[in-house]
């Protein structure tokens, strides 16, 4: 089988990659290749399903041990080093910590399937995607969680198959991408090594098993896409303009006023495209606008930065007031709030959402962000340990001096939009909520049969980040909340892509300036589609990949038992 041909010169067998000493070494590094192009800003969408065939083949294939697992282990991280590049200008010790943190998931993933795969307790194609999905699942909750680069995400590029997602959410589509990579790998791995018919039969039966469930999600696909026309709801105009994070972080008052005006000269323009609601991007209106702090007199402060800050917000709050008047229009805004103890001293801030409304602009009603970002917008062990604290401040963008933790919100609040007679609830998930799917999830829960939200406004700064790539894979999540819950995203992004996305997935307008999305300044005003349908996704959650989860535990369980009967078998003989 591993013989040279001597006319050509190169090995005969078809599985040589497969049987060779050398492929532990490259077949991984294909899968790592494949996972890189299948996210923006390649996209190359149709290689998710056979991603990690080379992964999993390496695994039934290779003898492993430390070393061959801590070459697995830097590659995997080496995979999140390349694609979150876009991270490196914020923090470098996060950028590699979180890197190698990520990469330990698939490194894990390797070595139970490994394990797995020996004890034959499960066809590989069932274990790989229920394991798989469960440190998916674990990589999105620890530690609140970081979901980027989950692989169902990249069915994004396929409207078709993206609608499952309604069912399962993302976990549903990383099993079967990760299913049909098994049952290749298995299949091949077979043929290549002579298994017997019991086990080619098995895998054989993973080959028509993968063909139903695919036939079924085209299916169901195709037949959500012929969903009839949606209702028209209000319409919304997004603000986009490219602020780098340094000019966002001043705290000159001159300068955070050129910023408010920059946004609120582009709320004048969209104006003139009679929208409901206008919506800024997430803290671009510069200070605090929460009630509590607007209350205060200037009165209070002496002379200096804390009286000439709170005249300015309390000017900004007026003059958005003002605009919703006399406009007849709702602004939606980015902010911060503010809260003091009895010393005077802050005691919290927040990362907050404000409506201002025509009619009840003094009533400003406020979402404080309820999902915070570890290492940029809280850090942990600040009381419990304070040295720990101190120590992983090192890894946050602002350094072991500067401290900006956050006070989380308290409920998932909505807002009501009125217009006539007509009115509908939204919500608005700031930052990187919309990266998870519990946020949108929770916003648009439904009671006694009816949606929580009817749309969702997601506001956010990508500004920290000079990269195209970052910000199509932010896009690409809210594809993935809007199929979940079937909703519409109005997106309203610092950096680019600000637009909306229906409740298909499908992006149908987006910010544009010569052609370009991203790093480019305007406006853009849609009506907001509505679908009154209700998701299992919405009703179940995150169900599934828990029950992946419970099912991965008894696998472990498993492989320890067999290690111990191994084990004393072992000391018997001996």
């Amino acid at each position: 089988m591993n013989e040279i041909d001597p006319q050509s010169g190169t090995k005969t067998s078809l599985f040589f990659l497969a049987r060779s000493g050398w492929s532990a070494l490259i077949l991984p590094f294909l899968s790592m290749l494949m996972l890189s192009a299948v996210f923006p800003t390649i996209s190359f969408w149709w290689l998710t399903p056979v991603a990690l065939t080379p992964l999993i083949m390496a695994a039934l294939r290779s003898s492993v041990n430390k070393k061959y697992l801590l070459y697995i282990w830097l590659l995997t991280s080496s995979y999140y080093v390349l694609n979150l590049y876009w991270l490196s200008g914020i923090t470098v010790p996060g950028y590699i910590a979180l890197s190698i943190y990520c990469g330990l998931f698939l490194a894990l993933f390797f070595l139970l399937t490994h394990l797995l795969a020996r004890i034959n307790w499960l066809p590989i194609w069932l274990s790989a995607p229920v394991v798989f999905t469960a440190l998916e699942y674990l990589r999105g909750h620890l530690f609140t969680g970081f979901p980027w680069f989950t692989l169902g995400v990249a069915f994004t590029g396929s409207l078709v198959v993206l609608q499952s997602a309604s069912l399962f959410g993302a976990s549903g589509l990383s099993f079967l991408a990760v299913m049909t990579s098994a049952v290749i790998a298995d299949v091949v791995d077979g043929i290549a090594n002579g298994k017997s018919p019991t086990r080619r039969a098995t895998a054989w039966s993973g080959v028509a098993l993968i063909i139903l469930l695919w036939s079924a999600v085209i299916g169901y696909g195709l037949l959500q896409l012929k969903h009839p026309p949606y209702r028209r709801g209000p319409r919304v105009a997004v603000l986009q303009q490219n602020i780098p994070q340094s000019v966002k972080s001043s705290n000159s008052i001159s300068n955070q006023k050129r910023l408010f005006n920059s946004y609120f000269k582009l709320s004048l323009q969209a104006e003139r495209l009679h929208p409901d609601l206008i919506a800024w991007p997430e803290t671009m209106v510069p200070g605090f606008l929460n009630p509590s702090w607007l209350a205060q007199s200037p009165a209070w402060y002496a002379r200096g930065h804390g009286r000439r800050m709170l005249m300015m917000d309390q000017q900004f709050a007026h003059r958005l007031t003002g605009f919703a008047k006399k406009y007849h229009t709702a602004v939606l805004v980015g902010s911060s709030g503010v809260r003091f103890n009895q010393a005077g001293k802050i005691s919290s801030m927040q990362n907050i959402a404000v409506l201002f409304t025509p009619n009840h602009g003094e009533n400003r009603r406020y979402y404080a962000k309820r999902h915070l970002v570890p290492f940029g917008e809280y850090l942990p062990f600040k009381h419990s340990a304070p040295w720990l604290h101190h120590l992983l401040s090192y890894f946050t963008p602002f350094g072991p001096n500067g401290d900006y933790s956050l006070t989380p919100g308290s409920v998932w609040r909505h807002f009501t939009l009125h217009v006539g007679s007509r009115s509908w609830r939204f919500a608005s998930p700031i930052c990187y909520e919309d990266a998870m799917a519990g946020p949108a999830r929770a916003f648009c829960r439904p009671k006694d049969g009816v949606k929580g939200a009817d749309f969702l406004v997601v506001i956010s700064n990508d500004g920290w980040y000079q990269s195209r790539a970052e910000l199509l894979q932010h896009l690409q999540l809210d594809q993935l909340r809007a199929v979940e819950n079937r909703v519409s995203v109005a997106r309203c992004v610092n950096g680019g892509y600000c637009g909306f996305i229906n409740p298909s997935g499908r992006i149908f307008k987006l910010v544009s300036q010569n052609g370009r999305h991203a790093f480019v300044a305007g406006v853009a005003a849609a009506d907001m589609p509505l679908d009154n349908r209700v998701t299992v996704f919405q009703r179940g959650g995150y169900l599934f990949p828990r029950v992946m989860l419970a099912v991965a535990v008894m696998m472990v369980m498993t492989l320890l038992a067999d290690w111990f009967i191994r084990r004393q078998k072992r000391r018997r003989t001996i």
